[in-house]
């Protein structure tokens, strides 16, 4: 009978846990939510943004050689150049120019492959198919950083958890760890940010005339 009644009591001590948690939780997400309105809004202030990063690959735990890259983000348009390619995306269309044969790829994309592109796609992904949250990290190489971790619904997108750190006095992205479904995962580390750019929308689609050997391959 004891076990029985000690059996009870632990199961509502843990019922009354959960429930005491639930308001924490939904005002770390209501805070989780507020940073990444704050940083999007921030990109949208900027007047175009340059970034120049770091990305290493992960594999079972065991680092990759690291890729070094900049992008250049303005509205939904970007153009991302590493020493494996240069790709421009108007909104609309995209084109990745691979220079190791002289080829360009024009395509439409989907959704899923902006996401596995754009290191810097989350300023949307929270708005659809993600849940987010506070976490503990409140540094990051001596910047004060909030940390914030989205976590996607369907296991079947690009990247199944994302964590950020984001600069808590400028509201832009210090680090973002992307992690697929399995055992991998990507670090990017930011390394400076230009503002105020003003690039031209025709500075987010390929010219042509700055490739002339390339061959354009139209995918669409």
């Amino acid at each position: 009978m004891n076990y029985k009644r000690q059996f009870v009591n632990l199961s509502t001590l843990i019922i009354l846990f959960l429930l005491s948690a639930l308001p924490m939780m939904a005002q770390k997400e209501a805070e989780a939510k507020t940073v990444l309105e704050k940083t999007t809004q921030a990109f949208k202030k900027a007047g175009g943004i340059e970034a120049d990063f770091t990305l290493t690959p992960y594999q079972h735990g065991v680092a990759q050689t690291p890729v070094k890259g900049s992008i250049q983000l303005m509205d939904e348009n970007f153009r991302l150049t590493t020493p494996q390619m240069v790709t421009w995306f108007n909104g609309k269309t995209q084109w990745t120019y691979l220079p190791v044969n002289e080829e360009v790829n024009v395509s439409t994309p989907t959704r899923e492959e902006l996401e596995s592109i754009n290191p810097l796609a989350f300023l949307t992904l929270y708005k659809e198919g993600y849940n987010y949250r506070m976490g503990a990290q409140s540094t990051y190489k001596g910047k004060s950083v909030y940390e914030v971790t989205l976590t996607a619904e369907d296991f079947n997108r690009q990247w199944a958890n994302l964590t950020l750190y984001i600069n808590r006095t400028t509201l832009l992205p210090l680090y973002i760890k992307l992690k697929e479904a399995g055992k991998d995962y990507h670090i990017i580390t930011i390394d400076n940010y230009r503002q105020g750019m003003g690039w031209k929308k025709s500075h987010f689609t390929f010219d042509p005339k700055q490739y002339p050997d390339a061959e354009v391959i139209d995918l669409r």
